[in-house]
């Protein structure tokens, strides 16, 4: 059994009652995890917006050589000035010269906002629990104390173990 831990021989269980969840860690747990989770998305939502502005910005330019074909007469028509959209199609023009500063802004922003939104339910639901738990007495987990696999060092970052108590 390479890698994996076994259950100690007459090694006893410790049962254990969460009282209460510490909000500051859970609010930066939470932040962290919302913000990896949320990573992917964000650059699939970049990608999105490049491609619509791309897109958009394609469509305005050709508007912009429009003919009308009038009795064997190829009359040219600006579309873009006769709609008064000129101030649209250069501010277009400028975030697709700074695309990949605005690919960066918005994979940031939704990457931001991914980690905020699960802070806000995490902590939300600490609060709850701390809520109930003060009620109810908490969950209690059992431990049980296991061989650490074959190769791998005490690094001494035992969050709680019997002997020591919490860190």
């Amino acid at each position: 059994m390479t890698g994996r831990s076994r259950i100690r021989e007459g090694g006893g269980s410790t049962r254990y009652r969460i009282r209460r969840v510490d909000l500051s860690s859970l609010s930066r747990f939470g932040c962290v995890l919302g913000a990896v989770i949320s990573s992917v998305p964000s650059v699939l939502l970049g990608c999105g917006g490049m491609f619509v502005l791309g897109g958009m910005l394609r469509l305005l330019e050709s508007w912009e050589r429009a003919e009308i074909h009038l009795l064997g007469q190829r009359i040219p028509i600006d579309v873009i000035a006769l709609l008064n959209l000129e101030s649209i199609l250069r501010g277009l023009r400028m975030l697709d010269n700074l695309s990949w500063a605005l690919f960066l802004f918005l994979v940031t922003l939704a990457c931001g906002l991914g980690g905020l939104l699960f802070l806000v339910v995490g902590d939300l639901a600490g609060w709850i629990y701390n809520l109930v738990a003060g009620i109810t007495g908490g969950l209690e987990v059992q431990l049980t104390e296991v061989d650490r696999p074959r190769g791998r060092r005490d690094t001494g970052k035992e969050s709680a173990s019997p002997e020591r108590g919490p860190r």
